[in-house]
């Protein structure tokens, strides 16, 4: 998907934390790295750039910026916060964001940029101030133009705190769900299992067969996601070792993690799965043919709105003979 998208594109990469995105986006820069190469003069194809939080736990436009002016080696900018960079000629303006946004087109366009890869983006999503949040998509917005892609991965924030709410945004997006392994689906608990197998021939579990014995209990507490096992089952072993034992179940439940987390990280999967559910319009779910408009409307109670709030065609007919009129042909 990142090498073979067309340019004008944001590609999203989502899922639960420690599901592997950041492993699977580093890997595809380097694949991108190799399939976009240019020989022209200061020509920089690829660039990535790992969101941090700078102030209130937030990212600011004017930070953004900048860390994308350095990585595109901008010769004004790119000597910011260096150690030598009194060394180096800054001009007494040139700083506020509308220069910052002028400087970092020309750059993309100075550097033949055609991919923009952006880690821990949920990030630019958490503020209560829907203006700073859109100033902030406004400032990712040119990573994305028509001759370059963006291509982002992050938590599932991105999807319900703000990203869609910009239907121009929203409208280049492609998202990738890396999802998690669901207890009800059979498949799911299959290949769950083959990971506890191969866990199971690195541990000295008291019994062998520990993990397949609790497979459900250890994907409920670690909601499906593969990170999470693999620090619950190194806490457990090192526990283990620390005490010259076998990992038993004392130590995995010893090592489960907290409830209040387990359910924030559901919560945040089921609002990801939400906000990524598809559209039904054309190709319904629940039936086999496309939903009649007209049968829609007859779903939707006309008790909602009553009287004046009703438009003419909604109210309910006035069956009272006192207000009967009679209809004849001079008429």
């Amino acid at each position: 998907m990142c090498v073979d998208a067309t340019d004008g594109l944001a590609i999203l990469l989502l899922g639960p934390t420690q599901c592997g995105k950041s492993i699977i986006l580093r890997e595809a820069t380097q694949a991108l790295m190799q399939a976009f190469k240019d020989e022209r003069p200061g020509a920089k194809p690829i660039v990535s750039l790992q969101v941090e939080t700078v102030s209130d736990g937030r990212a600011k436009p004017k930070w953004l910026g900048l860390q994308l002016l350095k990585e595109l080696e901008h010769p004004i900018y790119k000597h910011i916060g260096a150690f030598d960079e009194e060394q180096h000629y800054f001009p007494s303006k040139g700083r506020d964001e509308a220069t910052i946004r002028t400087a970092l087109k020309e750059g993309f366009g100075g550097r033949y940029t055609r991919r923009t890869c952006v880690d821990e983006v949920h990030l630019l999503t958490r503020t209560k101030d829907p203006e700073l949040r859109g100033a902030i998509l406004e400032s990712i917005k040119s990573t994305c133009a028509i001759d370059r892609t963006l291509i982002a991965a992050g938590g599932y924030e991105i999807a319900y705190k703000g990203l869609f709410d910009s239907s121009h945004f929203c409208g280049r997006v492609v998202s990738f769900d890396f999802g998690s392994y669901e207890g009800d689906d059979p498949e799911h608990r299959k290949y769950w299992a083959r990971i506890l197998k191969t866990y199971s021939k690195h541990m000295e579990l008291d019994p062998p067969s520990l993990l397949l014995d609790h497979a459900d209990d250890l994907l409920h507490a670690n909601n499906g996601t593969l990170g999470l096992l693999d620090k619950h089952l190194w806490q457990s072993l090192v526990k283990a070792k620390a005490n010259s034992k076998r990992v038993d179940i004392a130590a995995l439940r010893s090592c489960a993690p907290p409830e209040k987390e387990r359910a924030a990280i559901a919560l945040d999967i089921k609002n990801g799965r939400e906000a990524l559910k598809p559209c039904d319009g054309l190709f319904p779910t629940t039936c086999g043919r496309a939903r009649d408009p007209k049968e829609s409307a007859k779903e939707q109670s006309q008790d909602a709105r009553r009287g004046p709030e009703r438009a003419p065609f909604e109210r309910n007919p006035n069956r009272s003979p006192g207000l009967e009129v009679s209809l004849h042909d001079d008429n």
